[in-house]
């Protein structure tokens, strides 16, 4: 048994979101049985976090413990050939088994994207929201910018008892620390973890406004991200881009901790995960497919 990281693109239309959700089609279940016929035993996929029904991802990082003589490189189209087209396998990692895709993420940069037309759009109507007006970008960025740092993230979160963690949940399982660490009675936690953000306080390292034509991108990175953040983020931001509100609003939220106060969360289907970073300690000495890019 080894623990290897898929990174995982898809397109959120035809998914309920990442987490199994009964029979409905979600984004785990269908990766976890291309896995299982694989390699001929059923298995857990852990990803880095949880998406909402509709979200898309460039490269949802995910982990599972796998018993196969396969090759890192031959897993990745061996994968692909049992997925269908609306969700992919883009790298396979080897990866130290007491590595956890949602507990030692450092880093996720998320992705809000606007048309700023008022014609919508065949080709991007399901990957961006389309906002008809005018916005002042100017305006949105400096509000942007309050929102850099360290700070109390309350009136951007919603349904916060969805992501309270179950009363006496164990502190060690196989699934955290990993199958050898199991066999071998090892429940220390590796030296690369570092402490989860507790309650709702955050770090977002950036928030930044790229302008792309029509479209303009809302790229927020941070070290964890309570549920509808992002998408209330935006929210917030346009009604400063349409003069709704003044940049100075921004930072009155952070303070009122009151999410009826912040702006709605836009449609979901606008919002991408584009890729999560981790600490290089747990990847070192093992195979990626990395090499296997056309250049």
């Amino acid at each position: 048994m080894r623990r290897i990281v898929l990174d995982i693109e898809f397109h959120g239309k035809g998914f309920y979101g990442w987490q199994r959700q009964g029979p409905d089609r979600s984004v785990q279940a269908t990766v976890e049985a291309a896995v299982a016929d694989l390699v001929g035993h059923v298995v857990s996929v852990q990803s880095s976090g949880r998406t909402d029904r509709g979200v898309h991802a460039l490269a949802m990082p995910a982990h599972v413990d796998v018993d196969t003589r396969l090759e890192v490189r031959e897993l990745m189209p061996a994968l692909n050939h049992r997925l269908m087209h609306d969700v992919a396998v883009r790298r396979v990692r080897g990866v130290d088994p007491r590595f956890h895709a949602r507990f030692d993420a450092v880093s996720k940069l998320y992705r809000y994207t606007l048309l700023r037309h008022r014609a919508r759009s065949p080709l991007m109507g399901d990957r961006a929201h389309q906002v008809p007006r005018e916005l002042d970008v100017a305006a949105m960025q400096q509000a942007a910018d309050l929102l850099a740092g360290s700070h109390d993230f309350a009136s951007f979160q919603t349904n916060p008892q969805r992501d309270e963690p179950p009363e006496n949940l164990p502190d060690t399982t196989a699934d955290t620390v990993g199958p050898a660490a199991i066999q071998h009675g090892d429940f220390t936690p590796p030296p690369w973890r570092k402490p989860r953000p507790q309650g709702t306080i955050r770090n977002v390292s950036s928030v930044q406004l790229i302008e792309q034509g029509d479209l303009l991108l809302i790229d927020v990175r941070g070290d964890g991200f309570l549920r509808g953040m992002v998408r209330a983020l935006a929210g917030t931001l346009v009604e400063v881009g349409l003069g709704k509100q003044p940049i100075e609003w921004v930072r009155d939220l952070i303070e009122v901790k009151d999410r009826k106060a912040a702006g709605a969360n836009l449609p979901p289907h606008g919002l991408t995960l584009v890729g999560v970073e981790y600490p290089p300690e747990p990847f070192a000495g093992f195979d990626s497919t990395d090499d296997l890019a056309v250049h």
